[in-house]
This record gives structure tokens, C-alpha cells and sequence, in this order.
């Protein structure tokens, strides 16, 4: 009995460990695109070195993490963003929502037309580790935020371009 409740179990478990793996692209010319890991990562990852300080029991202390991602322009590049009307792409809004709700939000000329908009990464990786499940297996920095703290998105679920009216 207690061998078919944890079969069960586990297979409730699954369908929401696959979906929690893909990404999803809305907005974009043709049908929506789902990417997994495999297949974003094989646009070529980079990594992102941010230094932080951080204060422990004996004082303040300097850290660096490396992370590793995709930066979003590119991701979004690769997947046809420059199909969509010329000039109404350039008043696009792309959000970045994570699978509780939580949503940030990008404009087109910030990701494509300033230096910043280079440093915004769907991050895959820390430290040599793949994320943690905190992050998801896919989240979302913005490395050249003052406060990174509004637009640091954990487990991205969909990328949704929005034009306008």
C-alpha cells in the first residue's frame, strides 16, 4: 500500500517538475516558442561576475558571484523579436513574469539600445551549480540596476512581448 501511494504521488509531482523546466516566449510573430534549458543554453551562455558586500558576524566582507545566462536581448534576438513591425517593436514592452505572478518589466529601447539593456541575463546557473530550486531553473537579473532587488525574478515561467495599442 504504501509503495502505490508514493507511486502516486510522484507521478502527480512530475508534470509540474517539466512544466517548472521550460520557458515560454509570448508575442513574438508566429506561435508562442517554449525553450528548456538545453535549448536556451545552446545560444551560448556567458558569465556575469557581481561583487557584492555583504556583512557577516565579523564585519563587512566582499563576495563575488558568477553567474551564468543568456543575456535576454539575444534570447529574444534569436526567437525573432525583429519581425514584428519595425516601429512598433521599438514602443514594446517585454514582461518577465515568474510562475508566482511576480512580474518585471523592460522596455525595448532599454534591452536594445543602451549599454545596460546588455548586462539583463536569464541567469541558468551560480557558481558552477545549476540554480537552486529557489531560483527556478530559469531566473532574471538585471546587472546594471542601482536596486536589483525589483527586477530580480525567480523562476521565470513565460516572457510575454507586448506592442502597442
Amino acid at each position: 500500500m504504501r509503495r502505490f501511494l508514493l507511486f502516486i504521488l510522484v507521478s502527480l509531482a512530475l508534470p509540474a517538475a517539466v512544466q517548472a523546466q521550460t520557458l515560454t516566449i509570448r508575442g513574438l510573430p508566429d506561435a508562442a516558442v517554449t525553450l528548456d534549458l538545453a535549448t536556451l543554453e545552446k545560444l551560448g551562455t556567458s558569465e556575469v561576475i557581481d561583487s557584492r558586500e555583504v556583512t557577516t558576524p565579523t564585519g563587512r566582507e566582499r563576495i563575488d558571484i558568477v553567474y551564468r545566462g543568456v543575456e535576454l536581448a539575444k534570447l529574444l534576438e534569436a526567437n525573432g523579436i525583429e519581425r514584428l513591425d519595425r516601429h512598433g517593436v521599438r514602443a514594446a514592452t517585454v514582461i518577465v513574469v515568474a510562475r508566482d505572478g511576480y512580474r518585471a518589466s523592460f522596455s525595448w529601447g532599454e534591452l536594445f539600445n543602451t549599454s545596460g539593456g546588455r548586462r539583463v541575463f536569464v541567469i541558468t546557473g551560480e557558481n558552477g551549480r545549476p540554480n537552486s530550486a529557489r531560483e527556478g531553473v530559469f531566473s532574471l537579473r538585471a546587472f546594471a540596476d542601482l536596486r536589483p532587488g525589483p527586477r530580480h525574478v525567480r523562476d521565470v515561467a513565460e516572457l510575454l512581448i507586448e506592442l502597442p495599442r
